[in-house]
Formats: structure tokens, sequence, C-alpha cells
């Protein structure tokens, strides 16, 4: 197997990748991410979003998700686009979730929706418990903020 193959193929973990310098556009993304200080890292769903992404930020710096945006707002380390979960699971709630969670609020959605479970905001029928009734009402300026960005 080629040189090129033997990278998707290999067994090596990713410290020895680290080591050797060579890491996948996602891994070179999110260490990106920690070198910056963010207290979350975005989802980045796979090596082509990766790829994306990389070429638009070469283009723009706001493509990436703002460093705000994934600052935690409580101990509970929910961030920006978890307060605008909650709003859009009490309000909205489609099947399908907009790819603005990903794409703007750096979360994948159903994995943070399995997480926002096990803290207790929301309920197994994708109903908000007091607790994210609660988050929601204490952060509405994020929700404004988040109506104004997409009318």
């Amino acid at each position: 197997m080629g040189k090129f193959l033997d990278f998707f193929f290999s067994k090596r973990s990713r410290e020895d990748r680290e080591r050797e310098g060579v890491l996948s556009l996602r891994e070179k993304l999110e260490q990106d991410y920690r070198e910056d200080e963010y207290d979350k890292i975005p989802y980045i769903a796979s090596e082509g979003d990766a790829h994306d992404l990389l070429k638009q930020i070469k283009l723009s710096k706001t493509l990436m998700p703002y460093k705000s945006y994934m600052t935690f707002i409580n101990d509970d380390e929910l961030v920006f686009g978890h307060v605008v979960m909650l709003w859009w699971i009490k309000n909205v709630n489609r099947k399908r979730a907009p790819k603005f969670f990903s794409q703007e609020y750096g979360l994948n959605f159903k994995e943070e929706l399995k997480w926002l479970k096990t803290l207790d905001f929301v309920d197994e029928e994708n109903v908000l418990t007091q607790k994210g009734e609660d988050m929601l009402n204490s952060h509405t300026d994020i929700i404004e903020h988040h109506k104004e960005k997409f009318r």
C-alpha cells in the first residue's frame, strides 16, 4: 500500500501522529482551536468538512464559529449554541436540526442533545425540564441575538 493510504489505515495513535507531525485536517483544526484557547472545540463532521472549512477560512476568518460562541456560560459547560438548542427544542422542534448548529455554533446537534438530557435540561420526550426553562429564561439575550442574525 502506498504512503498515502498507509496514513488512513494506520493503527498509530493520535499522539504518535502528532509527534511525527502528521495530523488529519480535523485534528489540525482541533489543535488550532485548542491553541486559541476555545473552551469547547467546535464540531467538525468529516475530513471533507474540515477541508472545505480550511479553504473557506483562507477567504474569510468569519466562517469559523466565534470564540465567544464556544465559551462556557455556566458551570455545566453550556455554550451559546446550547441555549439556542433549548429555544429551538421548545419553539421549533422539527425532525431535522438546521445546519446552523454545526456551521454557526460548532455543535453536533444529536450528540449535544444527548448531553443536555444527561444534565437534565431536556427530558426523554425532548421537552425542556424546569432546569432547561430556567436556563432559557436567564439567557434571553442569546435568543434575541440568534433571531436577529437569522432574520
